[in-house]
């Protein structure tokens, strides 16, 4: 089985008139250590990048067209907020905060 390429994706979000710069981190990877993992998508402030945010999906749920899920601007700009609600603290230093995405 031929392993496909990351996708290329990065855009900038605006939260609250802040602009943050994403791209895609991992792609849905299933593995026999840690079993499965879905999307991560790595998020920084574009202006005086400090710490960075993870945002994990899910592993999609098996079909039988495995496709690479589809990467919604709007949705990343919602989870980029929540992160914050949550204890992301963009302006900080140290490890990355990894935030889990619902369903």
């Amino acid at each position: 089985m031929v392993a496909k390429a990351k996708r290329a994706m990065e855009d900038v979000a605006k939260v609250d008139g802040v602009a943050y710069r994403w791209h895609i981190h991992r792609e849905p990877q299933w593995a026999t250590v840690d079993g499965a993992k879905g999307l991560c998508i790595s998020v920084q402030r574009e202006e005086n990048p400090q710490k960075v945010l993870l945002l994990e999906y899910p592993f999609p749920k098996p079909s039988r067209h495995a496709q690479r899920p589809k990467v919604n601007k709007q949705d990343v700009a919602i989870q980029i907020g929540k992160a914050i609600a949550d204890g992301w603290e963009p302006e900080s230093r140290g490890k990355p905060f990894t935030y889990m995405v619902e369903g």
